[in-house]
């Protein structure tokens, strides 16, 4: 009778069964299984954390201040108002910026003062063709309102005149002589095209009104008899502007034109043809 020998695999069972048995006690009953390649948190490896790590070292409190790892807090916030959030995502910080170094690179006030002079060609009761040719003088002041404006193209686009001229004329015979005293005050708004971006010379188109003062003695035979009346005007032209910095370390300028100039008065017009000259600030 021969007896049977017994199965291995029983025994190859209970080797294996003891070999797992020591890492499946150390894992712990309420831990899931860790493998190899997973990152493990530096609280428990000992290492230290990375500056951006959201982990922090349970001894925090006893480390000192210049070695403990920073923390930002809702005041390290560059925004701490939900409304901060919006304006810097519309852009409003950025434009407000602009718009204080817009006026730090040009803080010119826009403000100008200028003489000027030239020919005036009255309408003519005689019918001629270009009218009376007189001297013609005055004076102007400007103002570029354009930089109220929150558009830079307009900054120096849109400006303002208030002028006044002077015209004189004296006729007749040796028995009668006329002396007619005309003084033009008029209040008119201007657009300018510059010659290219940044630049200070640019052509203009002028409308306005405003009201012209006629005084005039009318002499016969040694008497003299004066006429007075106001009328009102309307104002139109054309000019070439420019503005010519005479300072690299000031905002003065000096400012000029050539303009020819149109005055409605009643049912009678008055060409002016002149250059004017000042300083601006």
């Amino acid at each position: 009778m021969t007896t049977r020998a017994p199965p291995a695999w029983p025994l190859f069972s209970l080797l294996g069964c003891l070999a797992l048995a020591p890492p499946a006690l150390a894992q712990g009953p309420d831990e899931p299984y860790r493998y190899p390649d997973e990152e493990e948190e530096p609280s428990r490896t000992g290492r230290a954390p990375p500056e951006d790590t959201p982990y922090a070292y349970p001894d925090d409190e006893d480390r000192p201040e210049s070695s403990r790892p920073r923390r930002r807090s809702a005041r390290d916030s560059e925004y701490k108002d939900p409304d901060d959030f919006r304006r810097a995502e519309r852009g409003e910080e950025e434009e407000k910026d602009f718009e204080r170094l817009s006026r730090m690179d040009d803080p010119n006030t826009g403000i100008a003062f200028e003489v000027l002079g030239g020919v005036m060609l009255l309408s003519s009761p005689r019918g001629q063709l270009f009218g009376d040719p007189q001297p013609a003088f005055g004076g102007r002041f400007t103002w570029e309102y354009g930089r109220l404006l929150n558009s830079e193209p307009l900054r120096e686009a849109l400006w303002l005149d208030a002028r006044y001229g002077f015209v004189g004329q004296r006729e007749g015979t040796a028995l009668i002589v006329g002396d007619v005293q005309r003084h033009y005050v008029s209040l008119a708004p201007a657009y300018e095209l510059t010659f290219g971006e940044g630049s200070d010379y640019g052509v203009y188109a002028q409308v306005g009104g405003g009201i012209v003062y006629e005084l005039s003695r009318v002499e016969v035979g040694g008497k003299l008899t004066p006429v007075e009346g106001v009328k009102p005007l309307i104002q139109y032209g054309v000019g070439l502007r420019g503005r010519t910095k005479l300072s690299a370390t000031s905002n003065l300028r000096l400012t000029w034109r050539l303009e020819l100039m149109r005055f409605r008065r009643g049912y009678q017009d008055d060409t002016s043809a002149g250059l004017s000259a000042g300083i601006g600030f």
